[in-house]
């Protein structure tokens, strides 16, 4: 049985390190008047075969249906995505990515690229202790969310992307 007080620093760190990646993140949101979670799902799109459900950004994105509902609708007014009906399955809806939600999506990561210390200063760790970070990290979600997720997880790669 885990240690209440390791369960505790657990819940600690995860929590300041998200909202550490958050602050940095939200630099883009104020540079492309996106939030972050509207960025998401547009990497989701570029790198889910550019089609989701609203029902699979959810799942991919871990929200809830109705905060997708409700970030899908500004990303549509931007033309950043386009709604429609899923043809075998008339009662649901598919989202897709257009192209200038691919144009933009590709800004946001050139700027990522050019940001020294996004998601956080990372330079006092090796390739190595950051490899170990992402295995236990990928370790517990893997158990939290599942095989399925963590294959699109360590997959997702946008397409016609220049990751070098």
């Amino acid at each position: 049985m885990v240690d209440i007080l390791l369960k505790q620093q657990t819940v600690l760190v995860i929590r300041a390190l998200y909202f550490c990646m958050e602050k940095r993140w939200s630099e883009l949101e104020k540079r492309f008047n996106l939030s972050t979670a509207q960025q998401h799902i547009l990497f989701l799109l570029a790198t889910n075969e550019s089609v989701l459900s609203p029902t699979q950004l959810s799942e991919l994105g871990c929200w809830h249906i109705s905060t997708v509902t409700r970030l899908l609708k500004p990303l549509q007014e931007k033309g950043f995505i386009q709604l429609t009906v899923n043809k075998d399955k008339p009662r649901y809806k598919q989202v897709t990515i257009t192209v200038n939600g691919k144009q933009t999506l590709n800004q946001i990561m050139d700027a990522v690229r050019d940001m020294e210390q996004f998601p956080f200063n990372l330079t006092y760790l090796s390739e190595g202790e950051l490899k170990a970070f992402l295995d236990y990290g990928q370790r517990i979600l893997g158990v939290q969310k599942g095989d399925q997720f963590m294959k699109m997880l360590q997959e997702a790669r946008v397409e016609n992307y220049d990751y070098a």
